[in-house]
């Protein structure tokens, strides 16, 4: 394929606003767990006076008072959510552990919240049967309202007790409950979900680069965005299709036991050493970078990462194999023609004051690199290395201001490669995926654009598929 003169054509561009899952748990309302003496699947925590509750017909109800019982327990990042009938009652959630309380209960002029010292109201136009949903995240609640599948975002509470729900001897000893009063009750679960927006997408490729399969699918992470903050998620991907699903979700621990959502990994498979290696970007920890090695496997479930975060640089010589506040977008592999690790580093060029990649080679995957290039002025983001045809070459995002305007480095120079549909740029990635399909190589790239999904910055992006054969 020649690179130069081949044009990306779009296949399609997705917006996918809190529709994909994990399930963490759900109540079951179809048997009396009320009467049923022989097991306690949701343990009441409290129940007012004179309060009744009967589960019949799949639904769970209270009369003459409140009741609280246990869900499952709590999770950052996590959301929970009720459907239920608060015509006469109200309806929510009550969070619990050793640092703080947080109540959040819904009723049919609107929603209170409560913890520590925070207490707040907000007005929701609400009647007969509702179902409500709240994220959680460091520092604050989102909440959201649901109707006929469609999904809302209503308000945001920010409470400075909840910044302790990140940190795992917090939210390891704490329970969510489900709050009911005077209300019914169709269904109440929790689940941890893909976010209001998502982007820095890059495969999953094996420890030479090439990109991992299984059962035809391809698997890449992505950051997930919230209304504010985000975390790094896995999702499986049919090549060619719209077909999308969130299979796992990745938080980092940088010794602190803060299990922190930290997003941009570089994912790699090592098959003989049977092991993930990963380098990612630790924003919660001074915008620095920070590397692991993972047993098991990283695609599915919860998992947390334990990370060692880069040595710290004294000074703003960006060509040293050092981390320096604003590291970020990091790529490697090992490159079996030449026998060495090769790594970029997306850093703040100290003489132009914007993003460029730098180069470095090593013997090692986490160490001992040495500095053997840097791209050119611009404001490169998101790059990855990528074999095409055979031709090492480097592919990344660059330009605030312009639509796709992206960058291929190779051995003869730097080309900046053509789309048919412009967007999905505004310093999109360049994560560009070589796939063999019977007797053809396609080349895809998945992007995203920086729409601004919330009033927080870094809410982007939709996501963009382009195609080359």
């Amino acid at each position: 394929m020649d690179i130069s003169n081949t044009v990306f054509r779009r296949r399609f561009a997705l917006n996918m606003y809190k529709d994909m899952e994990i399930s963490l748990g759900q109540m079951s309302f179809s048997k009396d767990f009320v009467k049923d003496k022989r097991g306690d699947p949701y343990p009441l925590s409290e129940i007012s006076d004179g309060a009744s509750e009967a589960v019949a017909n799949g639904v769970y109800r209270v009369k003459n008072g409140h009741a609280l019982r246990y869900i499952c327990s709590t999770f950052p990042y996590a959301s929970y959510e009720a459907d239920g009938d608060i015509s006469t009652g109200r309806l929510g959630f009550v969070l619990k552990t050793e640092k703080f309380t947080a109540r959040i209960i819904f009723d049919k002029d609107g929603v209170c919240f409560s913890c520590g010292d925070t207490e707040e109201k907000t007005q929701i136009s609400a009647v007969g049967r509702v179902t409500y949903s709240v994220t959680c995240r460091p520092g604050a609640i989102d909440v959201y309202s649901k109707r006929e599948g469609h999904t809302e975002f209503v308000h945001t509470f920010l409470c400075p007790e909840l910044e302790a729900i990140s940190e795992h001897r917090v939210f390891s000893k704490g329970g969510a409950y489900l709050y009911a009063e005077n209300a019914s009750v169709f269904a109440a679960r929790s689940y941890i979900d893909n976010g209001i927006s998502q982007a820095d997408m890059r495969p999953i490729r094996y420890e030479n680069g090439e990109v991992m399969t299984e059962n035809g699918r391809i698997f890449f992470t992505a950051s997930v965005r919230l209304q504010a903050g985000g975390y790094q998620a896995i999702f499986y991907w049919l090549p060619g299709t719209a077909e999308f699903e969130m299979t796992g979700v990745l938080l980092y621990d940088a010794g602190d036991g803060k299990w922190c959502g930290d997003v941009a990994a570089s994912v790699l498979y090592h098959r003989e050493k049977g092991c993930y290696m990963l380098w990612m970007c630790s924003f919660s920890h001074g915008h620095v970078l920070g590397h692991s090695v993972f047993y098991g496997d990283i695609r599915y479930g919860v998992n947390v990462a334990d990370i060692t975060l880069m040595e710290q640089g004294s000074k703003s010589d960006i060509t040293a194999f050092l981390g320096f506040k604003g590291d970020e977008d990091p790529d490697f592999f090992y490159d079996c023609q030449r026998g060495k690790w090769l790594m970029a580093i997306c850093r703040i060029d100290p003489d132009t004051h914007a993003y460029r990649y730098v180069f470095f080679e090593s013997d090692e995957p986490f160490e001992g690199y040495g500095y053997i290039g840097k791209g050119l002025d611009g404001a490169e983001t998101g790059g990855s290395f990528v074999r095409i045809d055979g031709e090492l070459c480097f592919a990344c995002g660059n330009d605030f201001k312009a639509v796709s305007d992206y960058r291929i480095y190779r051995k003869s120079g730097m080309i900046n490669p053509k789309f048919d549909l412009p967007d999905g740029g505004f310093r999109g990635w360049g994560s560009i995926i070589p796939l063999r399909i019977g007797s053809r190589t396609k080349y895809y790239w998945l992007t995203f654009d920086r729409h601004n999904g919330s009033g927080y910055n870094w809410s982007y992006g939709n996501v963009y598929v382009f195609e080359a054969e």
